[in-house]
């Protein structure tokens, strides 16, 4: 009887340890980091200790932690892999072409610079400049503005929505005001190796200023409107 109760205990343990070798310890903190690893130390409703692939220890408050869970290894290279943080510096590098809609030109080439900080997953906000040619006119804006993105949903694939707003300045002519820029765009976020992938089309109004042909003194304020394709990446 001792036997069999002990092959029984040896299965027992055995099962356990197999369901838990496909499995490994993740931490989600509120910060937005992710911590994958073992757990070796859990003090209730006060701190946790893991330890990942690499031997690092990591200790963590509770107040710190969004939540803690087992998920399965997927692959060995993920094994008790260290996230990198979901929050932080986001720069963003994206051109394209937008094409006048008043029909006496307005089409533009663009190029557009962001440097700004990740929130979460989700958001950012950031400040950017550029350059936007006019190809009818030879003249180059350079817009100031400063730009809000939201991912939906936290996949390799996702859409997104961004939406610039600021002033631009004639490079063209000593940089004197040219007028209000506003730019929303949509589009679609493709997530490659910490690299992401952007594909977006929009609606973009670009104020202007010339002088008036008749009376040589006064200047007409006016908008420029046209439908844009940007492709680029982030960061």
């Amino acid at each position: 009887m001792k036997k069999y109760i002990l092959l029984i205990i040896a299965a027992l343990i055995s099962t356990v340890a197999f369901s838990q070798a496909g499995y490994k310890d993740v931490v989600y903190l509120k910060n937005g980091s992710i911590i994958h690893g073992i757990i070796v130390e859990q003090i209730p409703n006060k701190s946790v200790k893991i330890q990942t692939a690499d031997n690092n220890v990591f200790v963590f408050q509770m107040d710190e932690i969004e939540k803690l869970t087992k998920e399965e290894i997927k692959s060995k290279a993920n094994n008790y892999s260290y996230s990198k943080k979901r929050s932080g510096y986001c720069g963003i590098i994206e051109t394209g072409y937008a094409f006048g809609l008043d029909g006496n030109g307005g089409n533009s080439l663009v190029l557009d610079i962001i440097n700004g900080y990740r929130f979460n997953p989700y958001f950012s906000l950031g400040v950017g400049t550029g350059v936007h040619y006019y190809t009818g006119e030879s003249t180059a804006l350079i817009p100031i503005f400063a730009d809000f993105r939201v991912n939906f949903i936290n996949k390799k694939i996702s859409p997104y929505f961004s939406l610039e707003l600021g002033y631009s300045f004639n490079g063209s002519s000593s940089f004197d005001a040219a007028g209000i820029f506003f730019s929303p765009v949509a589009g679609v976020r493709l997530r490659i190796h910490g690299v992401a992938l952007l594909f977006g089309i929009g609606y973009e109004v670009q104020g202007v200023e010339f002088r008036d042909p008749i009376n040589n003194m006064n200047f007409v304020s006016t908008n420029v409107d046209a439908i844009k394709i940007k492709m680029g990446f982030s960061f």
